[in-house]
């Protein structure tokens, strides 16, 4: 029952693309994208910008947690041991890091069922009370059928629930389907519903680009779609649609 003498604190602004807000805490936000589209690239950038400092951002991006909560956990329910460590890597470099920093929990639960995998986050939140960012990559594995009503809205209502018990920003990832490319099954549907942003990753071959651009932002407008490229192996930031070649003619 509302209680008019009960005023919540201010809204803790965690996520923040382009200066638009994509997330807060008590919120979920999703990233979804075709497989191998950059989803990672772009999720890694995201969580290396909350170590970077408080002025600089990662390709527009930036991830600030509270000052008294300030660790972020990442639990990785897809990759192998390989590909795990390759993004951490990724996460380390994008983030200018010496070492990773204390306040990042990384964690991969591959082998790992849906069910056990809930428990072990809810587990891992109940003893970290400094988390603020729990991000899942990815959210297909909290599931055994994405396109089973009842299953699907249950975890989408599990996430509406950890993100108000813990008072966390939960970033998770989905896949997009292959045919109408909107987010993947029933849980797709579930949770466009009610995050607080959809964002999509793309690929765009001809341009070399991997794009983000906003699907859905219920606490902003939209931002302009952000690019990026790999040149020698370092991630560039280059005007949307523009190629490769026309950005090195603009740079001479």
């Amino acid at each position: 029952m509302f209680n008019p003498g009960d005023v919540p604190p201010l809204e803790d602004i965690i996520l923040t693309i382009a200066g638009k807000t994509i997330g807060t805490a008590g919120n979920y936000v999703v990233w979804s994208g075709q497989p191998k589209a950059g989803k990672s690239t772009y999720l890694s950038a995201t969580i290396a910008s909350a170590f970077l400092p408080a002025y600089q951002d990662s390709f527009g991006i930036k991830l600030k947690p509270p000052e008294d909560r300030p660790i972020v956990a990442y639990f990785d329910t897809e990759s192998s041991r390989y590909d795990f460590h390759r993004q951490m890597v990724r996460i380390k470099t994008l983030g200018n890091l010496e070492k990773y920093p204390n306040t990042l929990d990384a964690f991969n639960t591959r082998e790992d069922g849906p069910g056990k995998i809930r428990a072990l986050i809810r587990h891992y939140l109940d003893i970290t009370p400094k988390c603020s960012v729990l991000v899942v990559d990815g959210f297909l594995d909290l599931c055994l059928n994405y396109n089973d009503e009842v299953e699907t809205r249950k975890l989408t209502n599990w996430f509406k629930l950890i993100t108000k018990q813990y008072n966390i920003l939960l970033i998770g990832v989905l896949h997009l389907s292959k045919g109408q490319g909107e987010t993947l099954g029933h849980l797709g549907s579930n949770t466009d519903r009610w995050a607080q942003s959809t964002l999509i990753v793309e690929k765009n071959k001809e341009a070399r680009q991997f794009v983000l651009k906003p699907k859905f932002l219920r606490s902003s407008d939209d931002f302009e779609p952000i690019a990026i490229f790999n040149y020698d192996g370092k991630w560039q930031q280059i005007p949307y649609e523009m190629t490769v070649q026309q950005t090195f003619k603009v740079k001479k």
